[in-house]
């Protein structure tokens, strides 16, 4: 409790608050502006069946009615959704598509959980979403590009791979198209709000430690205790004094100082 106490103090000084204030905004300015920027371009995408449905009538006996390809979304298309994401977050098309691993650019493909726009519209959706950040804005395009571009690839070849007549083949729209690379300012308030913090702290640690050392200098130095004067000085003896004060022997006596005069010693007849 003290040592606050002393931080409150410290804080409250117009030598020491102000300047640690002016030093905390510094160094969130200087870390908001050093920190080398960030671009982020999101899409998102969804899978969809053919308007005929997905099976192929060999001999059909009348024309096959069509279908509204948005009102047929089940479990096969999260199914192949979910494949698509999977075969899609590799090192091998993260290196192809130009994110290789541990580089400047970062890619992220998932089913939405990570927009938390797709997250409250449905968590069981046929989404595919692509997230695309790095420190160039060209890049980041290009590569949002490259990745949109192998999604429908894969899709194509396993449908291919399977041999799925054409007109069954699923289709894939974009529900929002990419959008253009945007900064990124959430590392930079992060990396601003630290520098603050850590400006504030070292700021009071050192006027702290200072405070200390002066408080250590400037303490008085403790003094002796003081003896009583009985101790320190020697008593003269009392029987040294009624010595001096008797008279030799065959001197007169001293005559007092009042005029009284001394009686003659009583002698008494008869007495050795």
């Amino acid at each position: 409790m003290r040592f606050w106490k002393t931080i409150l103090g410290l804080a409250r000084k117009r030598f020491v608050g102000p300047p640690i204030a002016v030093a905390a905004i510094g160094l969130a300015l200087a870390a908001y502006f050093l920190m080398p920027g960030r671009y982020v371009s999101t899409a998102s995408m969804v899978l969809t069946v053919p308007a005929t449905g997905g099976t192929l009538e060999t001999e059909p006996a009348s024309k096959p009615g069509l279908t509204n390809p948005l009102l047929q979304f089940n479990d096969a298309l999260r199914t192949t959704a979910g494949i698509l994401i999977l075969a899609t977050n590799t090192a091998d098309v993260y290196k192809e598509i130009g994110a290789p691993e541990n580089g400047p650019t970062v890619v992220t493909i998932n089913d939405g959980r990570t927009n938390p726009d797709l997250l409250s519209i449905s968590t069981n959706g046929p989404f595919i979403y692509v997230e695309v950040e790095g420190d160039d804005p060209a890049t980041v395009r290009e590569v949002m590009r490259k990745a949109q571009l192998r999604v429908r690839l894969e899709l194509a070849r396993r449908q291919t791979a399977l041999d799925a007549p054409i007109s069954t083949h699923i289709g894939i729209m974009d529900v929002m198209p990419a959008s253009g690379p945007r900064a990124a300012i959430g590392d930079r308030l992060m990396y601003a709000a630290s520098g603050g913090v850590l400006g504030v702290i070292a700021g009071l640690g050192v006027a702290y430690g200072l405070q200390r050392v002066r408080s250590t200098r400037t303490a008085p130095e403790p003094q002796p205790e003081s003896q009583p004067e009985s101790q320190s000085e020697p008593r003269p003896e009392i029987w040294s004094e009624v010595v001096a004060e008797e008279p030799e022997a065959g001197s007169e006596p001293a005559q007092p100082l009042n005029g009284s005069r001394p009686h003659p010693p009583a002698t008494t007849a008869g007495f050795p």
